[in-house]
């Protein structure tokens, strides 16, 4: 008996309630077994991370699809590299984490990490494709979660439905390939994913290979996420709120009700152990708490012992609060925090609060919006008590933008306009943003960047003014090249900051020490990145992307004890009639402009004056302004292309329907030749049921296939023997070698033309010589067979990848019987396809 069937009999010997499903063999030797027992999955790898020199490792797919797949099927997924029964119990006896020793590992925090890889931007531009280009609110970057050892993970983005949780991690080969990272690392991400598991999140791997399929990742997401994101929780935006730091050995209750008079929402209690931090407490929770009929408290503590005791202390000195009061682990809130609404509590108290710099805690401390927040620490390190004030001084609140800048919450904003006259009408947009290399024409014209460094000259060169700091955010490299030199030329200090800027840490060390005093930046800081001193931004990129703008936009709103505004130049550029990116009129909905007036205020009148950094500006008229951006009129539209596979036809069936009159377009935009043709979603469905068009999804995939297969709507032979040669090459993820398909492909037919039978119909091009040059025969197969099945969204080509794929939904409801059915009725479809060509004799291959 084989080592791999031994391991596979004691597995099931040892876990009667898991039956074995598959096994996938590696072309290292190596093998996955995949075992469920119809709720949960274990996976077994061995070998997996066998490599020998010089050889190349397999395909990472092999390992993201299967298991994705599987992920999305079952409850939980745990995933372990060879097999030990204790380490597997070990998981699947628990249903959450618990902390060894109650703690959870102090260690630094990456939620607000600048910049997105190349491979993440890749899957934000398929999400937002997918469900809109408002969807990447819902994406929360860097989540922290932690084992039962309070070891911390951070996982890509994470995702939150009202009944489910989801992590995405994009892993590019040389971090997470188990050949190239070994067996250590390897242990260690599926470590990982298994802790994943245990916090109630299913985690989905897409590899760098996988982003190579544009339309079957955004398959892949919508059969994953939801068909759409009604169901998605948005998670609010950050606020600071007033803390005080309390470190006197005697702390007096009046004092703290004093401040909290004063409109301090936060206190940190810093005493020696034993001095009576919790004693305080308790007569303050009595003080709030009094007189209030909907009184919530929630105090957090490390561990099960400190939970016992502030138990006790609750039902001997407050009594009369015990039924009011929840006593939870910080394991289990940061677990179940979302369970409650973010105002479900009143007063929060943290035990041992020095732990609050924990990723996992200080989110669930930054996620209540109380009225009263307390810490309690004996520690006497001040760098911690900075921390401490940072995490206990923010929250989530679901204020919007304006409203957050109405109450102070963060800087206001003052506008400025630069108007050119710079025509960018014909910029083609690609459906969610403009095109990048004709906006690189066209934004790359001196005057306009000249424009930009006589206002920057003009307003900022003196006084208060010309000490503000500032970001250029530019089209590209070449661009931020310009700006930066152009900068400079006229005595203001600039640099620029790109992804191909060779001393990048440096420059960012110089801007902070005000040594530079404007970055001129392309993808380098829209997320993430933060200098709370940043009072310029320069908006000289036009995207349609709200999400995008307001990331840049975001980098200038935070708050200090010297910057309470932040000044947003817009460049306004000609747009023709329609298509009009993002602006702060448009994002704030104000439609009166006054130069450098704040954004969120529409009751200005002639003659008043605005007052910013000394600067004085008499206020000579109010310019009434389009804000209806493009994305504001249409970010839920669907595309032309979108619509063909919401129908299940190709775009050419569309565009007939278009000009038959049969479908009407809510939006035509002409750029040059072509037009962008745009339906509402109600109009998607007006015109289904119309038309009769059947509703295809994940559900109805086999179906469809199968359908269409019947259909045998064959003018000529392509389909069989290319359908034939997938078949025979697809492998345990649904993926096939095109190079393969070709080869067999052509077989077909040159066997024919050996044997002396005709090739197919005479309209067939293919003959000897165009059998011999394989790239005509790939073309005429990608154009021909295979576009038939693309279309439907049955298969899918990736040219980087030189693979073909079948969609993941319908892979993975083909069973053996499903297989030896299609490859009877292609076999069964060529015998009489050939018998009506002049007497053909077909041979079955």
């Amino acid at each position: 008996m084989a080592e791999s069937d031994i391991e596979k009999d004691r597995f099931l010997a040892e876990h009667a309630d898991f039956r074995f499903r598959e096994q996938v063999c590696y072309p290292n030797g190596g093998i996955s077994r995949f075992y469920d027992d119809g709720i949960d999955m274990v996976v077994i790898d061995d070998d997996i991370c066998a490599h020998e020199p010089k050889e190349p490792v397999f395909p990472y797919m092999l390992i993201t699809e299967k298991q994705n797949d599987y992920m999305h099927r079952f409850q939980r997924v745990f995933r372990f590299l060879g097999y030990a029964r204790e380490n597997l119990d070990s998981y699947l006896a628990k249903d959450g984490i618990v902390l060894e020793g109650g703690y959870i590992r102090n260690t630094g925090d990456r939620s607000e990490q600048a910049d997105a890889s190349p491979l993440e931007i890749h899957f934000e531009e398929n999400f937002s494709s997918v469900y809109g280009m408002n969807a990447l609110r819902y994406l929360t970057r860097e989540y922290g979660i932690c084992d039962e050892n309070g070891r911390n993970y951070f996982l890509d983005y994470f995702v939150r439905t009202k009944d489910q949780k989801y992590a995405i991690e994009e892993n590019g080969l040389d971090y997470h390939h188990p050949q190239i990272i070994g067996e250590e690392k390897y242990r260690n991400q599926l470590k990982k994913q298994n802790t994943c598991a245990l916090w109630g999140i299913k985690l989905f791997r897409f590899s760098k290979e996988d982003c190579e399929f544009a339309s079957r990742i955004e398959d892949d997401i919508k059969q994953y996420f939801g068909k759409d994101s009604s169901n998605f929780v948005d998670d609010g935006i950050k606020v600071e709120r007033k803390v005080e730091l309390y470190e006197h050995q005697t702390v007096s209750l009046q004092e703290i009700q004093k401040r909290r008079d004063a409109g301090i929402k936060a206190f940190l209690i810093v005493l020696p152990t034993a001095a009576g931090k919790s004693k305080i407490v308790e007569e303050d929770l009595r003080t709030f708490a009094e007189g209030k009929q909907k009184f919530r408290g929630l105090i957090l503590v490390p561990g099960v012992n400190l939970l016992l005791d502030w138990e006790e202390r609750i039902k001997a000195s407050l009594p009369e609060l015990k039924d009011k009061i929840d006593i939870r682990t910080y394991a289990f809130a940061a677990r179940h925090y979302t369970d409650t609404t973010p105002d479900y509590y009143n007063y929060l108290i943290v035990d041992e609060a020095h732990h609050a710099v924990a990723p996992v805690l200080k989110r669930v401390v930054q996620y209540y919006r109380t009225a009263f927040t307390i810490g309690l620490t004996a520690t006497d390190q001040r760098p911690d008590k900075r921390k401490l004030e940072t995490v206990f001084g923010s929250y989530t609140t679901s204020l919007s933008l304006k409203e957050a800048m109405e109450k102070g919450v963060v800087a206001k904003a003052n506008v400025y306009r630069i108007e050119t006259n710079l025509d960018l009408s014909s910029v083609r947009f690609n459906g969610r943003d403009y095109v990048n290399a004709d906006l690189e024409k066209r934004i790359r014209v001196t005057s306009r960047n000249e424009l930009i460094v006589q206002v920057l000259s003009e307003y900022f060169t003196s006084g208060e003014a010309g000490t503000r700091q500032g970001v250029v955010f530019c089209v590209n490299v070449a661009h931020a090249n310009e700006m930066a030199k152009l900068l400079n030329q006229a005595n203001i200090s600039a640099a620029s900051y790109t992804r191909q800027t060779k001393n990048q840490s440096s420059v960012m060390k110089a801007f902070k020490e005000k040594e530079i005093r404007f970055l001129c930046a392309c993808n380098m800081i829209s997320e993430g990145w933060d200098y709370p001193e940043l009072g310029i931004l320069v908006m000289a990129r036009p995207t349609l992307s709200k999400v995008l703008y307001l990331q840049q936009v975001g980098r200038g709103l935070r708050k200090t004890d010297t910057k309470k505004n932040v000044i947003v130049i817009d460049v306004v550029d000609e747009y023709g009639a329609m298509i009009k990116p993002c602006s702060m009129h448009s994002v704030f909905a104000n439609p009166y402009y006054v130069p450098f007036g704040d954004i969120t205020k529409m009751d200005y009148k002639p003659g008043d004056l605005v007052v910013i950094d000394g600067m004085e500006e008499r206020i000579e008229r109010i310019t009434e302004v389009d804000i209806h951006s493009f994305e504001e009129k249409y970010g839920d539209y669907l595309s032309q292309e979108q619509v063909a596979r919401e129908y299940f036809v190709n775009t050419g069936t569309i565009t007939s329907w278009i000009r038959a009159g049969k479908l009407t377009p809510e939006v035509q935009y002409k750029f040059g030749s072509k037009t962008l043709y745009l339906f509402s979603p109600d109009e998607v469905e007006k015109y289904r049921k119309q038309l009769g068009i059947k509703e295809h999804n994940d559900a109805t995939i086999k179906e469809d296939f199968f359908a269409f297969l019947e259909e045998r709507d064959y003018s000529l032979s392509y389909k069989m023997p290319f359908l034939l040669a997938f078949i025979r090459h697809v492998d345990s993820i649904g993926d096939a070698k095109i190079e393969e398909i070709l080869e067999d492909y052509i077989a077909f037919y040159q066997d024919r033309i050996t044997r002396g039978l005709p090739v197919d119909r005479s309209t067939c091009p293919y003959n000897e010589t165009m059998l011999q040059d394989k790239k005509a025969m790939q073309r005429s197969m990608l154009t021909n067979p295979f576009e038939k099945f693309e279309r439907k969204r049955f298969l899918y080509y990736s040219k980087d990848l030189s693979v073909i794929s079948m969609n993941h939904a319908l892979y993975s409801q083909m069973e053996a019987g499903d297989w030896k059915r299609v490859r009877r009725q292609m076999e069964e479809d060529l015998a009489e396809y050939y018998a009506k060509v002049e007497g053909a004799v077909v041979v079955k291959r």
